[in-house]
């Protein structure tokens, strides 16, 4: 016991930028264990789906928030089992934040789209409004579309093969393979309306006298001295193991608009850290 709480404490004190990658299927089998001998086959069930979803070989620390949101948000065709999938799918989330594995608290971002005028009305603003992008994450997004769009003829196959078990009452790999069809092409719609609505960042050509967003910001840690640098994006490019820090996290709020020379304090799991603004560039 005494081995795993040095480990765990050695884990949460390393940055994100240097802790060594893990799979996302690996860590999900670790959490089934760690739910002990209670029946948790509603919480393996959920995760086989979601670790389907994001990719078995997919690193924990690229997890981003536009993508927790695009998978929850497709869980109200579960119909009376979505809150019950959303509430397991929120625990995993927190145990990735609580293990150091996520510098950002996902948990948060997943959650049900609301239905009738208010909820769409909701998801107008939200697809309307322009969404800031650096030239890599733009390249990016535009990357992972593709790549979902080609993965259609594989899902119509992997269809057509459960279906042809011919029993569709318990046909349990027919209902997965059509809702993994669902999030697929609600991911697809969604990265299509963000790239719709995206405005570019100009880099280079503005002198920085405070921290703003596509600002490149060198904080040091006042306790230990570390430094560590992040390019300030929005959530839908956000990836702080990649140095892309969302100006709506909890860091990414506490730094903006301020100065070299302030210093920030920012609450995390692990009680209040401090940082030293060192430097802003572009």
């Amino acid at each position: 016991m005494a081995s795993t709480t040095t480990y765990d404490k050695a884990h949460r004190e390393t940055p994100m930028t240097q802790q060594p990658a893990r799979l996302l299927s690996d860590i999900s089998s670790e959490y089934l264990e760690a739910q002990g001998d209670t029946d948790h086959s509603a919480v393996q069930q959920e995760l086989v789906r979601f670790v389907r979803w994001c990719g078995r070989t997919r690193e924990v620390h690229t997890l981003t928030p536009l993508e927790i949101e695009g998978y929850s948000g497709n869980l109200d065709a579960a119909g009376e089992e979505s809150s019950e999938r959303l509430a397991v799918l929120k625990g995993f989330l927190a145990y990735l934040h609580r293990k150091g594995w996520t510098e950002a608290n996902l948990s948060p971002h997943a959650k049900l789209r609301r239905a009738g005028r208010k909820g769409s009305a909701s998801s107008r603003s939200r697809t309307s409004k322009s969404n800031q992008l650096t030239a890599e994450g733009y390249q990016l997004l535009q990357d992972e579309m593709a790549a979902l769009k080609g993965e259609r003829g594989n899902i119509t196959q992997e269809i057509r093969r459960a279906a042809a078990t011919k029993d569709f009452s318990e046909n349990a790999p027919l209902d997965a393979a059509r809702e993994h069809q669902g999030q697929v092409e609600a991911r697809i719609r969604e990265l299509e309306a963000t790239l719709k609505g995206a405005t570019i960042l100009e880099r280079g050509k503005t002198v920085r006298a405070k921290v703003t967003l596509g600002a490149r910001v060198v904080l040091c840690q006042a306790q230990s001295g570390q430094e560590v640098s992040y390019l300030m994006v929005e959530s839908s490019e956000a990836n702080p193991s990649a140095g892309k820090l969302s100006t709506a996290s909890p860091l990414g709020r506490a730094v903006m608009d301020h100065a070299i020379g302030d210093e920030v304090d920012v609450t995390t799991p692990r009680g209040a850290v401090r940082y030293l603004i060192s430097k802003i560039g572009n």
